[in-house]
Formats: structure tokens, sequence, C-alpha cells
């Protein structure tokens, strides 16, 4: 996604370095490749086939399945096929999850995690793709480029609110008290590109949070390329992938494609899903003839 203009590349090195600056003090949790390939696999391995194939990818359910077992480091216990919490997690299988418990799920005493997986409206995935995909089919013209104004990311913030309220009544439905109560809400790119997509972190960008009573935690997948976990405990906090070895490098990928939609396309093909995913997807720089 890095465009390849000499002054605009400079622009970009020089606004990341900036944002690591501004970012002294941030608080992150990070976890290795090999933990993100992992849950990839695990994740294909444990549940069932049927509920695999019944996740909702126009929803994000499986990213939010995938992510949410990489940095719990637990296999969703359920999994919602007829109306219940989308994930659950038991969180006494987790290893060492004790160490960052209130950071992603905004409390420590709760054996169990549920979570309600919410996108963001927008136009691309609702309008756009839907009439581009119906034209191909039937050999039309397709639509026009569709257009979108790139935002602050607390704009997509508070984007969320509706979706967001709506994750905690039916979690005030679904879940009980006893439990960790998590809204993982999922943002689209080409619905809403926000300016920060270049920075390495981005939570110190963010304004506070009030979510509705008994939310506990809500992670926002600013999809592809940032995650991060707000918490009343911790307040904003990046979630990063990365390695832990001094030689490790990063698994190769599409160029037009972020780290994380290598993971969701090794999930898909590892689960057998061969629905289209609207997050899979590469981008391309126009006038540069690279893809």
């Amino acid at each position: 996604m890095l465009p390849h203009s000499g002054s605009m590349s400079d622009s970009i090195d020089d606004d990341i370095a900036r944002s690591l600056d501004a970012s002294v003090g941030t608080k992150a949790v990070a976890i290795s490749y090999d933990v993100m390939d992992a849950a990839t696999a695990v994740l294909a391995q444990h549940l069932p086939t049927e509920t695999l194939h019944a996740m909702k990818l126009a929803s994000g359910e499986h990213l939010a399945a995938m992510l949410a077992t990489a940095y719990l480091q637990a296999v969703p216990v359920a999994v919602d096929v007829d109306g219940g919490v989308d994930l659950t997690f038991d969180l006494k299988a987790s290893d060492g999850l004790h160490l960052r418990r209130k950071t992603l799920l905004g409390r420590d005493d709760a054996e169990f995690a549920d979570f309600e997986v919410k996108s963001i409206p927008g136009t691309f995935r609702e309008k756009y793709l839907p009439a581009t995909t119906r034209a191909m089919e039937r050999g039309e013209e397709q639509p026009p480029a569709h257009l979108a104004k790139a935002v602050p990311a607390n704009n997509v913030i508070e984007a969320s609110a509706a979706v967001i309220g709506k994750a905690a009544g039916q979690l005030r439905n679904k879940s009980s008290p006893d439990r960790a109560r998590v809204a993982f809400i999922v943002s689209h790119f080409l619905d809403r590109p926000y300016v920060e997509c270049f920075q390495p972190l981005i939570s110190q960008a963010l304004a506070p949070l009030d979510p509705p009573e008994g939310i506990d935690a809500v992670w926002m997948y600013f999809a592809p390329s940032h995650v991060l976990v707000w918490s009343a405990a911790s307040g904003w906090s990046d979630l990063l992938l990365g390695s832990f070895a001094e030689e490790q490098i990063g698994p190769e990928h599409a160029y037009g494609m972020e780290l994380l939609q290598h993971y969701e396309g090794l999930f898909l093909e590892r689960a057998g899903i061969g629905k289209p995913s609207p997050f899979f997807y590469e981008l391309t720089v126009s006038g540069t003839g690279e893809e």
C-alpha cells in the first residue's frame, strides 16, 4: 500500500518518525508471526467444518475469531450458529493470559470471555461491492470507481458508536456479568480510509472511549492494518505482530496486501472456506505498473 513517489515516500517516513516520537509511553501487546500462523491453523483444525463455513465473512466474524485466538492464545469453545454469543473463550485454557487480561478483556477475574462481533456499515461493502459482483456475473458494465474520503481514526471510532451499542445490548441479553464481555468492531479500509494508516502505532491518537454499560473491553480492527483494544483498566492499546528473534523477518506476502491479510488468506485456505471475503483484496498504486 506504500506509494512509490520519492517525495511522498519521504513525507510518509517523516510522519512515521513523528508518530514514533509521539508514541512514547504507548501501551501495546505484541505476539510473534509464529503465534498468528498457529492461530490460523488451530482454528481450522479444532472447529467443526459447518461452524467454520457458517461464519459471516461480510461482517468479519472470521477475522475476529482469528485475531482473538492469536492474542488470547486460546481457541473459542463456542461459535454462534443459532443466535448465541458470537465467540466464547475459556480463559482457563490460555497460557500466560493472566499477564494481560486487564488490557485485553478489561478484567482479570473472569473464567470465560464472550465476544460479539459487529462491522461498521459502509457503502463499499454494502453497495459498491455487491453491484460490481452482480455486473461481473452478468457480463454487464461495472459501476464507476468507488470514492471514499480519508478521515482521522477518531472519526472511525465515532462511527462505531451505534454498533458498539448494539453489541452491548446483545451481550447483556446473551452473556452474564461473571464473564468478560467484549465488543469486537471491524472497519473496512475502503469504507473509511483513515489518515493514520501508515503509522506503526495509533492508540496515542485515539480519544478515550465511553462504551455502554456492560462492556468490559472493545477491540477495534481497522482492517487491514491496525488492531487495537480499549479497556477501562488500560485505555487504548495497540495489538502488534512481529518477530522476537534477532534475524527473523515477516512472511512473504502479496505486494498489494497487508500482513494481516496474508494470515486471513491462510485461515480461509486452511479452513476450506471458498466464499470470497470483502477484506481479502490487493491494492495497486496507479501509475507505477506494480502490483
